[in-house]
C-alpha cells in the first residue's frame, strides 16, 4: 500500500509525542512493505524571498520522505478560520495526491494545514483515517481548557462561549456591534473558506461554526482511532456518533531504548530522584512539581526537569524564579530519544502533573513500561493507565500539597516505592501498525464493492 501521513509538524525540529508516535507508525508500515510519505505543516519557516506566498521542501528523515509546506501569514489574516480552513495549502495537497497516487491518507493532526487535506483527498477517491491525538477537532485552542486554566467539556452556548475564551476583545466588539442576533443562525453553517478577512463578523462565525464544520469533516473520514476512553466519550458526549470511533491506544516503539534494566535502583543514597519528562508548558503543569518539591521540608527528594526550556521562554523563566537556587531542583534540559533509557535508569518515580484531560502521555507509559511508578492527575486517559496502588498514585490536578504528600509517602517508605515499581507490560507500536493495516484493506476493500 502506498501510504500519506499528516501532521501539523515533523521531527527534527518537533518532538512532541504526535511526533514520535508518527515516526514510529512510518517505519513500522515500511516494515511491512508499505511505501510511505510524511506530509507536514512546517511553523517555523521564514520566507526570505518577498512576496513569496508558499514554501515547500521535499527531504528525507530517518529513511522516510518527508514534504514539509507552509504558506505566507497572510494568507491565514483570519487566524481563527486559517486554523482549519486553507485555500492554498488545500491546492497545495490537491497536487500531491494527484501525483503521489496514494491509497490511504491518514491524518494524526491538521492544524495549521486544514480540513482541506482530507477534502481533497475524499474528492479523488483515497481512503481516509484520522487519529485523535488531542482535542483539536473539538476545542480551538486544542487542550478544553478555558483562558483561566479551567477545565471545559466542549463548546458552549452554541460556540459563543469559544469567543470569549480565545480572545475577550473579539468578544466585547461581537458584543457591542450587536452581532450575536446576526451570528446565532449561522452558527451550524460552516465558515467559508475564502472569506480569510480578519473582520470581526469573520473571526467570531469562524469560531462558532468550529464544532459543526470540523465534526462534518471528521464524521466522512473512513476511520477516526482513539487512544483512550475518556477521548471517545469527550466526543460522543459532545454529539459525535457514539461508537464511530475505533479505541486504538498506543504501543511503544522498542527502538526507543526504553527496556526495563535488570536490576531497578536500589536507592543507596537514599535520595528519591523524581523525574518530569516531556514539553515545558504550563498546561503540563511543571509548576505544581515543583512547588510540591519547594514545600517538603526533607532534602531527600530530588525533582529532575527534562524537556526543552526554549519552547515557551516566559513559563521556563517563571519555572527557574519557583525553583530559586534550590538544589532539589535540577533542570536538565532535551535529550535525544534514543537516550529515554538511559534518563529513565537515573529516577525512581516520574511525575505526571497535568492540568488538561491528558489523551495517553507516552512519558506515562514509558515509564510504565520501564517498572517505573507514575504520580499523575486525576484526569483524562491518565487514570486509565495509572491505578492507585498498584503501578502509581493519582491526585488531584494542580494540587501541589496532595503531590507533596505522595512525594513525603514515597521517600518516607521503601517498601511502597518497591512494591509499585512493577513492570506494566506495553505493546509494541508494532501491533498498532498490524491494526491499522487491518482497517486500511477494510476500507479499500469496501471501496472497491461501493465503486
Amino acid at each position: 500500500m502506498k501510504v500519506l501521513l499528516v501532521l501539523h509538524q515533523y521531527l527534527p525540529r518537533h518532538v512532541t509525542g504526535t511526533e514520535q508516535y508518527v515516526r514510529s507508525v512510518a517505519h513500522g508500515l515500511q516494515a511491512q512493505g508499505d511505501d510511505v510519505t510524511i506530509l507536514c505543516y512546517e511553523p517555523l519557516i521564514q520566507f526570505e524571498a518577498p512576496g513569496r506566498d508558499w514554501f515547500l521542501r521535499d527531504e528525507t528523515v530517518e529513511g522516510v520522505p518527508v514534504r514539509r509546506i507552509a504558506v505566507h501569514p497572510r494568507h491565514s489574516a483570519n487566524r481563527e478560520l486559517g486554523d482549519y480552513e486553507n485555500p492554498l495549502v488545500g491546492s497545495m495537497v490537491a497536487a500531491m495526491l494527484r501525483e503521489g497516487g496514494f491509497d490511504i491518507v491518514h491524518v494524526f493532526h491538521l492544524r495549521n494545514l486544514g480540513l482541506e487535506v482530507l477534502r481533497q483527498a475524499r474528492s479523488q477517491g483515497i481512503q481516509t483515517a484520522v487519529h485523535l491525538m488531542d482535542f483539536w477537532f473539538l476545542c480551538p485552542n486544542f487542550l478544553l481548557l478555558r483562558s483561566d486554566g479551567s477545565l471545559c467539556e466542549g463548546p458552549t452556548e452554541q460556540g459563543f462561549g469559544c469567543i470569549r475564551c480565545m480572545d475577550a476583545s473579539l468578544a466585547q466588539a461581537v458584543d457591542t456591534a450587536g452581532l450575536r442576533p446576526l451570528l446565532e443562525p449561522m452558527s451550524a453553517q460552516p465558515a467559508p473558506a475564502g472569506g480569510m478577512a480578519p473582520t470581526i463578523a469573520r473571526r467570531a462565525h469562524a469560531l462558532v461554526a468550529r464544532k459543526p464544520t470540523l465534526f462534518a469533516e471528521l464524521q466522512r473520514a473512513n476511520a477516526v482511532f482513539a487512544p483512550s476512553r475518556f477521548m471517545c466519550s469527550a466526543f460522543e458526549s459532545q454529539g459525535f456518533p457514539t461508537g464511530r470511533i475505533e479505541l486504538l491506544p498506543y504501543g511503544l516503539d522498542p527502538s526507543r531504548g526504553a527496556a526495563r534494566p535488570a536490576q531497578p535502583s536500589d536507592r543507596a543514597d537514599g535520595v528519591l530522584r523524581v523525574g518530569y519528562i516531556g514539553s515545558i508548558a504550563r498546561h503540563k503543569g511543571v509548576h505544581v512539581a515543583i512547588e510540591a518539591v519547594r514545600r517538603l521540608e526533607r532534602k531527600d527528594v530530588v525533582l529532575h526537569v527534562f524537556g526543552d526550556v526554549d519552547t515557551h521562554p516566559e513559563y521556563s523563566r517563571e519555572l527557574r524564579a519557583s525553583a530559586g537556587n534550590d538544589p532539589r531542583i535540577v533542570f536538565e534540559g532535551k535529550f535525544e530519544p534514543t537516550q529515554l533509557g538511559e534518563v529513565l535508569a537515573r529516577l525512581d518515580c516520574v511525575a505526571v502533573p497535568s492540568l488538561w484531560h491528558e489523551n495517553t502521555p507516552f512519558t506515562a507509559l514509558e515509564a510504565l513500561n520501564f517498572g517505573l511508578p507514575v504520580l499523575a492527575s486525576r484526569l483524562g486517559g491518565l487514570t486509565e493507565i495509572v491505578e492507585e496502588g498498584k503501578n502509581g498514585m493519582l491526585f488531584g490536578s494542580g494540587d501541589v500539597g496532595q503531590l507533596a504528600a505522595r512525594l513525603d509517602q514515597l521517600a518516607s517508605t521503601p517498601r511502597l516505592l518497591a512494591t509499585l515499581s512493577r513492570t506494566t507490560s506495553v505493546h509494541s507500536v508494532l501491533r498498532d501498525v498490524r491494526t491499522m493495516r487491518r482497517r486500511y484493506a477494510e476500507m479499500l476493500a469496501a471501496n472497491e464493492v461501493e465503486s
